[in-house]
């Protein structure tokens, strides 16, 4: 038979023993510390090929990198990431993937510096800068994007542009600004 009194007084100790157990969540001063750098994966230092821009840097898994030589662009409306002051450079991207196995392009990590500091990202739709495609490379597939990145520097400065999949420098490809 239902019971109201019954029902009542275990809806309150559930509702104590929650409260209880949330609490204990808050920890003391004395609670352990984490270090957020510990959290972080460490990139591999060097890459797996390297190279210059307009010119094929083929991984020893056979998939090939061709980043064309980085020329100045003015963005777009509603592009992001570009910093006052700095260069704004774009290059385009030709991936063949001559691996056996799908590549997961998604993962793709592009960083670029200059002598002068570490480059930035520029996302621009107008300038068909979105980042790299989503959907995996099929093996013997090629895909082709564009990239932007704002850098410190002027024209002729050096400038190295490294793509990783987050665990691995895959490959570094050296040249200047344009």
């Amino acid at each position: 038979m239902f019971n109201a009194k019954s029902t009542n007084f275990a809806t309150a100790s559930a509702a104590i023993v929650l409260a209880l157990t949330l609490s204990a969540c808050g920890g003391s001063d004395e609670a352990a510390q984490v270090d957020d750098q510990t959290l972080v994966t460490e990139v591999e230092e060097a890459p797996q090929a390297t190279g210059g821009f307009d010119a094929p840097v083929v991984t020893p898994d056979k998939v090939s990198y061709t980043l064309s030589s980085p020329s100045s662009f003015t963005p777009g409306k509603f592009a992001s990431g570009m910093l006052p002051g700095q260069t704004n450079e774009r290059f385009n991207v030709t991936v063949e993937n001559g691996s056996a196995a799908d590549l997961d392009l998604a993962t793709l990590i592009v960083k670029g510096s200059t002598t002068t500091g570490e480059c930035v990202d520029i996302f621009d739709g107008d300038n068909q800068m979105e980042g790299a495609p989503t959907t995996p490379l099929a093996a013997g597939a090629t895909a082709k994007f564009s990239w932007g990145l704002s850098c410190p520097g002027k024209g002729g400065e050096e400038i190295s542009v490294t793509l990783s999949n987050g665990l691995t420098n895959v490959i570094e490809v050296t040249g200047k600004l344009a």
